[in-house]
């Protein structure tokens, strides 16, 4: 074998090991939380050494901000890949809206434990500052995604300011779905197509639902 066949295969036997790790991590800090995991769990859910571990991650708090992080950036990315491919204003404000809380929804509800295994570490685990920026992750994402409707205002002639409209927007779509269990108790859970719905109607006809 030549020098660069073994360095290719090193390269993917690290990739894969890698991958072994952010799918394992995920699944314990989805069940356990942050503190409640420690990195020989992953390890040995990962069927690899701890030594191997920190091979290829520096630390705990690394894997976390990869698993919490990864599927969320994943969507931001597509959504404005997808969002650049289109002529701009080629598709009516319901449409737009629609199709973006559409699959944000599905991207948090997947990802429901991990995003609060990620409040409950920020809220109270956080003593010893393992992860002292992992708040301030999401905002590069919020902000793209501010830029995408600082345009679509100037476009469709609307006022609020971008940065805040954002925030307001995927913290509702945020809260239908982290907090459904105490937002809807003691009533019907909504299907997510009536919460897409109606998430869709507010944003851009508020109250009222229908355009005026």
């Amino acid at each position: 074998m030549s020098a660069g066949a073994a360095a290719d295969g090193r390269r993917l036997i690290g990739a894969r090991n890698r991958q072994k790790l952010l799918d394992a991590a995920t699944g314990l800090f989805a069940q356990r939380g942050y503190r409640g995991t420690t990195t020989r769990d992953i390890a040995a859910a990962a069927g690899i050494t701890e030594r191997t571990l920190f091979r290829h991650v520096p630390s705990k708090a690394v894997l976390f901000r990869e698993a919490v992080i990864g599927p969320v950036d994943e969507f931001v990315r597509a959504f404005s890949a997808g969002w650049n491919d289109r002529p701009r204003g080629s598709r009516e404000s319901e449409v737009e809206v629609r199709e973006f809380y559409d699959n944000l929804l599905v991207v948090i509800d997947q990802e429901r434990s991990l995003l609060l295994a990620l409040l409950a570490a920020l809220a109270y685990e956080d003593h010893e500052g393992d992860f002292p920026d992992l708040d301030l992750t999401f905002a590069p994402m919020l902000d793209a995604l501010a830029e995408i409707l600082a345009v679509e205002s100037d476009l469709r002639s609307w006022t609020l300011e971008p940065r805040i409209a954002v925030r307001l927007i995927v913290g509702m779509a945020l809260s239908v779905t982290i907090h459904r269990d105490w937002l809807f108790a003691g009533g019907t859970l909504p299907e997510r197509d009536l919460l897409v719905d109606q998430l869709t109607r507010f944003t851009v006809h508020g109250l009222a639902g229908v355009a005026r």
